[in-house]
């Protein structure tokens, strides 16, 4: 089904999955980059299809592999979870590249499907928004200057409002949504293994259902501890129990503390960096959309990066390896969780 031929300047996308708002968003962004046209939605589910193709004015597709005869040169997915790395493999596979919503996978056999699929020349890049977050950044830039000292610990705290009115059934099939740790936890597991500076060593973790008890598979909580090898440990936790009266979505916070001083992250309630080392303290507030990305632009973050990537301009602020190797930890902890066990690496294979 060729909706579209390449041209020198034009970037041609598919919305393929549109099974979480999520991906609405990113498509936003991704047209907001000069050159990007979108050709078209790839929806199995009917409703969900029209009704999103028919927000973007473009053709709705039933089945997402017709699209990969060079019809399209990009695609953002947004389908099922559980959907998540199949499809991005046969997208991958075929050439085209894939900027696809956290969780990418949500299992170990589709992680390792993924990661097989990634060598090939297709770039892959995943919303793990939080490496593009400007408090985010000026942490890591304040850590790597040494105005902390060394990390000996971090804590992360991401809660959100549920909404259950608002979820697709599968949302509360642990099976198909992945859970918690792969849903939320992902994010700040990422973040811990970027600003600790080295990969973690082993991992333990619990979660559980402690308010949507009508749900008998879903959950609304996990906590992840991960031990790295000379960098600390990292205590991130996540979940679904923000007060639907609250007025932000989840008061999502950092801190990390190192031997000469902390840090505090806040993005959501409010937006703030405070790095306070003891006889001095700053709290920044305003901040530029350049801060700790050098000379490479990024107006719109992870989109801005994917389409310079996929133009050959620049490499991935959060490589693929990245994304790999976040979600390996994210599943092991998940594993840990499951089977109340510290999994460290060699233990997992």
């Amino acid at each position: 089904m060729v909706v579209g031929r390449p041209t020198a300047c034009v970037m041609r996308v598919a919305v393929v999955g549109a099974q979480h708002g999520h991906v609405q968003g990113l498509t936003r962004k991704i047209l907001c980059e000069p050159g990007v046209e979108l050709v078209a939605v790839a929806e199995a589910e009917s409703s969900v299809r029209h009704d999103v193709a028919g927000v973007f004015g473009v053709p709705a597709v039933e089945d997402y592999r017709e699209l990969l005869d060079g019809s399209i040169d990009a695609a953002i997915l947004g389908p099922i979870n559980a959907e998540k790395g199949r499809i991005t493999s046969t997208c991958l596979e075929a050439g085209v590249h894939v900027l696809v919503d956290k969780p990418a996978v949500t299992t170990h056999d589709d992680l390792d499907m993924v990661e097989r699929a990634a060598k090939g020349r297709a770039q892959m890049s995943c919303a793990l928004t939080e490496r593009y977050s400007a408090p985010y950044r000026a942490a890591k830039l304040a850590i790597d200057a040494g105005e902390i000292g060394e990390i000996v610990s971090s804590v992360a705290h991401r809660p959100h409002k549920c909404r259950p009115a608002n979820r697709p059934e599968w949302f509360f099939d642990r099976h198909l949504n992945g859970g918690a740790i792969l849903d939320l936890c992902i994010h700040d597991i990422d973040v811990a293994r970027w600003l600790h500076g080295e990969e973690p060593v082993a991992v333990a973790a619990t979660q559980g259902n402690a308010r949507f008890l009508e749900y008998s598979d879903f959950i609304d909580h996990a906590e992840v501890w991960l031990r790295f090898e000379t960098a600390g440990c990292a205590f991130v936790r996540g979940s679904w129990l923000t007060p639907e009266e609250a007025p932000y979505h989840g008061d999502c916070q950092m801190w990390i503390e190192g031997t000469k001083g902390s840090i505090q992250i806040r993005t959501s309630a409010e937006r703030s960096c405070t790095i306070d080392t003891g006889g001095a303290s700053k709290r920044l507030t305003e901040f530029s959309d350049q801060i700790g990305l050098g000379d490479r632009p990024r107006p719109n973050g992870v989109a801005s990066d994917f389409c310079a990537a996929v133009r050959g301009e620049t490499d991935l602020v959060t490589m693929c390896a990245d994304v790999i190797a976040s979600h390996r930890w994210a599943l092991r902890a998940r594993d840990a969780a499951d089977n109340g066990t510290l999994v460290t690496e060699r233990s997992s294979g």
